[in-house]
């Protein structure tokens, strides 16, 4: 089902539910990724987190009143260090590459809510817009080794802060790819960065919740 089919379906759900309980809201927000790859690594190696930013929007619908299902455009900067050697290991040498990636998504999730707190899960359809892999001072395109594409599923519980009208609100969200993301030719396993893997991480962010 094409992305656009999606958001299409998804408005009009919106539009067919039973308006006496209608309420949006919307908010936007600012976090945190601590992603890797999950998966098979090369050969000799082992994969390790690396850091990068996240932002986003959420247009919220009340289901009922404590039933939210949302629409959330992201950017994501995901990737992994891929570690050769042992580093606990004085006699060994470590080699360290990192994958850089950057990602637009749009992602459907259902939340539950309470008074302060809430939680929620749901799917995120990415496109990959740069990869790039690291090593010492070189910086190496790799975007053609990796799907154009990702689907990351997710699980969040969140807490918010009533400040007034709008409401703060900071979450800890669970990310898992549901993709091999490496799309490259299986046989030419030179490549350190070829296996078989999916994107993983931890994402924490805060943000601000406005009633429309």
């Amino acid at each position: 089902m094409s992305l656009y089919r999606i958001v299409f379906i998804s408005l009009l759900f919106f539009y067919f539910t039973n308006n006496s309980l209608a309420q949006f809201d919307a908010s936007v927000w600012a976090g945190v990724n601590k992603s890797s790859f999950a998966g098979n690594p090369p050969e000799d190696a082992n994969y390790e987190s690396i850091y990068g930013l996240s932002f986003g929007a959420d247009l919220d619908y009340h289901l009922t009143e404590d039933v939210v299902i949302s629409l959330e455009p992201t950017f994501d900067q995901m990737g992994s260090d891929i570690v050769f050697g042992n580093e606990e290991s004085l006699f060994d040498t470590v080699i360290t590459y990192t994958v850089k990636q950057n990602y637009i998504g749009l992602g459907l999730l259902f939340k539950i809510n309470t008074e302060r707190f809430y939680v929620g899960a749901g799917t995120s359809f990415q496109l990959l817009t740069t990869a790039n892999l690291e090593y010492e001072s070189s910086d190496t395109d790799i975007k053609d080794q990796l799907l154009d594409y990702n689907v990351v599923g997710f699980f969040n519980v969140g807490y918010k802060i009533p400040v007034g009208s709008p409401t703060l609100f900071i979450e800890l969200r669970y990310l898992q790819g549901l993709l091999n993301i490496y799309s490259g030719d299986d046989e030419n396993n030179s490549e350190i960065y070829i296996a078989n893997f999916k994107s993983s991480g931890l994402r924490l962010s805060m943000g601000i919740m406005f009633t429309l």
